[in-house]
């Protein structure tokens, strides 16, 4: 499986060439719209293409056809009432209709592409800038033939797409990560990761970016780098976070924190793990902030603050970590098989089958072999009896949810 990314190159056209531009893109909306109107009186539209008497009039007529006929049916798919309107000032382009001159530079543009014009037999020739993002992006990967004419606040872009291999590879461990509002990224194993995004988040939490990513999120690209620099061979644990909805929270809260992207981390994380053949298990979030990751005891009185202290067993840390140890745990709990056997079992006794869930040991180690395709389980814990009190003890290995 392969993953797609867009990169954007600006075009440098003169007022003549803009002037053409502005008609090409008008004229796509127009006809969008108007097959939009006439496609929204069908009673069935779940093919993938419009009827062919209906993609007659030219190369841009029945592509406009085709946008309008996916349009409608997305709207209608998800039981919309209204009509779809199309506003968007982009056009989308298959080689026909644009191509790449080979081998044409200048000193001032490195690449020059001819585009479909409403001149019969003419094209418009656009100079663009290669940009170094996309320049490694088309060393590593394949650039695709279709591309997307866009118009954002006056300036004409074109929209590349360049085609990546997926990379495949084991690794042997899995990092949990907890994304917070005081602490940024916090590890499973202890690293704490941009303690200064909270300020850069409350001063720029009234500007608007609509250009260009945030500041926040810039630093959070930088940081989702920097974790596979830091744990090349792991896969990565993400909670499944949403920030909406008012349940539990106050309305200051909201507006204070309602710029914080919880998932931006997960999903630049996701997108380098396609390049670099690690994955991301997002798992749900629910507990793992109160929940003790020896004992398995979630108790809203285990958390004070950024103090994590157990009720049932005492133990105690850092509550984003113990919130990042309990991603991890969970995490491979997915990973695993349902159950797992294990060889020696000390007091257990041997037969036993434990679950897939994270285990607790009790005073002699306990040597587990079992194979795992993404982490192997603990394979040897020496845990003091006083961390697993009597109550949390059965025949059977207690299990962490």
């Amino acid at each position: 499986m392969c993953m797609t990314k867009s990169y954007k190159l600006k075009v440098f056209a003169n007022k003549k060439k803009i002037k053409e531009l502005n008609k090409l893109v008008a004229f796509w909306r127009d006809q969008v719209n108007h097959k939009i109107k006439l496609f929204w009186s069908f009673e069935n539209v779940k093919s993938s293409y419009p009827p062919q008497q209906y993609c007659c009039g030219g190369k841009l007529v029945g592509d406009a056809s085709v946008k309008s006929w996916r349009i409608v049916k997305g709207a209608k798919a998800t039981e919309q009432k209204e009509k779809p309107y199309f506003e968007g000032k982009e056009i989308d382009l298959d080689q026909i209709c644009i191509y790449i001159i080979p081998e044409f530079k200048t000193k001032l543009f490195d690449i020059w592409f001819k585009v479909i014009s409403l001149t019969p037999r003419k094209r418009l020739v656009l100079p663009c800038k290669r940009t170094k993002i996309f320049n490694e992006a088309v060393k590593k990967g394949r650039l695709k033939k279709s591309f997307k004419l866009l118009k954002i606040n006056g300036n004409y872009y074109i929209e590349c797409y360049v085609e990546f291999p997926e990379v495949k590879k084991k690794n042997n461990n899995i990092v949990g990560i907890d994304v917070g509002l005081n602490k940024a990224i916090v590890t499973s194993d202890g690293k704490i990761l941009g303690k200064e995004l909270k300020d850069l988040r409350i001063r720029t939490k009234w500007r608007s970016y609509k250009r260009k990513l945030s500041p926040v999120k810039q630093w959070l690209n930088h940081y989702a780098k920097k974790l596979t620099q830091l744990y090349p061979n792991s896969d990565f644990a993400v909670e499944k976070l949403l920030f909406k909805g008012k349940k539990g929270s106050s309305k200051k809260f909201r507006r204070n924190n309602n710029n914080w992207p919880y998932m931006w981390l997960a999903k630049k994380l996701s997108e380098l793990g396609h390049l670099k053949g690690f994955e991301v298990i997002k798992v749900n979030p629910y507990g793992t902030s109160i929940k003790c990751p020896l004992c398995g005891a979630a108790d809203k009185a285990n958390r004070h603050g950024e103090l994590f202290q157990c009720v049932s067993c005492g133990h105690t840390g850092d509550a984003d970590m113990v919130g990042a140890v309990n991603i991890k745990l969970r995490a491979e709990r997915v990973a695993r098989e349902h159950y797992v056997p294990l060889t020696s079992l000390g007091t257990l006794g041997t037969g036993t089958f434990v679950s897939k869930r994270d285990l607790i040991f009790t005073g002699e180690n306990i040597i587990s072999a079992y194979k795992s395709p993404t982490a192997s389980l603990i394979s040897s814990h020496t845990l003091q009896p006083t961390l697993c009190p009597s109550h949390c003890l059965s025949p059977r290995v207690r299990l962490l949810h």
